[in-house]
């Protein structure tokens, strides 16, 4: 067997066709793994190369630097393919009962509820991305707790949504290929990169409807907005 291959920082940058900077950069950023240092110099190896190459492709298909951390990271911890997906892992719920109209809020949104300076604020810590929504709500004039629970009904929607079609969808556009093939380092390599393509064009998909499905509720006459009956 071939001895794997080791480099200096200025070796792999050439190799992986990118700069020294680039790749100190993506050292501070979390995304490449440190080399084994011996004596003053730093050696990096072939999962370095591949890493190295993974993230060259990634923001070469439009990722940032943040959503290729949070990819490789998950993928590192052994996660699922939800989790490395970034599909929500929340636990099924249960089925709501159509005259519910108080949901359960989770326990991050009721200890949000009970902050005594600031709801919103330990609310974003939790949920930063709706937070905002939530913010607009009650200056709106919606109560703080009703706030929360329209933006987790929003949640728990997307949820549904996402585990009815992920798994079949990623699958096609990534998983399969990677089950019939060898498995080697390059195809885990092909694989971890056909993940996250596939995350961004679903992603992309799925947020084009839901503006497209909101843009007809919101072109409906002023009169029809409000809870509907039923």
């Amino acid at each position: 067997m071939t001895a794997e291959s080791e480099y200096t920082i200025d070796e792999l940058a050439r190799v992986a066709d990118t700069t020294v900077r680039s790749v100190r950069v993506y050292h501070e950023r979390g995304l490449l793994p440190s080399p084994d240092v011996r004596g003053r110099i730093g050696y990096y190896g072939t999962d370095h190369l591949s890493r190295l190459q993974t993230i060259s492709r990634l923001l070469g298909r439009g990722m940032k630097l943040n959503g290729i951390r949070e990819l490789l990271e998950a993928w590192d911890r052994g996660d699922g393919l939800a989790e490395v997906l970034g599909v929500p892992d929340q636990p099924a719920a249960e089925p709501a009962e159509p005259e519910e109209s108080h949901p359960e809020l989770p326990e991050y949104a009721k200890q949000a509820l009970a902050a005594s300076d600031d709801p919103l604020e330990a609310y974003r810590v939790t949920n930063p991305r709706c937070c905002d929504l939530a913010t607009r709500l009650v200056d709106g004039g919606i109560p703080v707790h009703t706030s929360f629970e329209m933006v987790e009904r929003l949640r728990a929607d997307c949820d549904r949504i996402a585990g009815r079609y992920a798994d079949e969808l990623f699958h096609s556009l990534a998983g399969k290929a990677f089950e019939q093939s060898e498995r080697s380092p390059k195809d885990r390599t092909k694989f971890e990169t056909d993940l996250a393509i596939a995350r961004l064009i679903v992603t992309r998909a799925a947020a084009e409807l839901i503006d497209q499905a909101f843009a007809r509720h919101a072109e409906a006459p002023p009169l029809s907005f409000g809870p509907q009956a039923g």
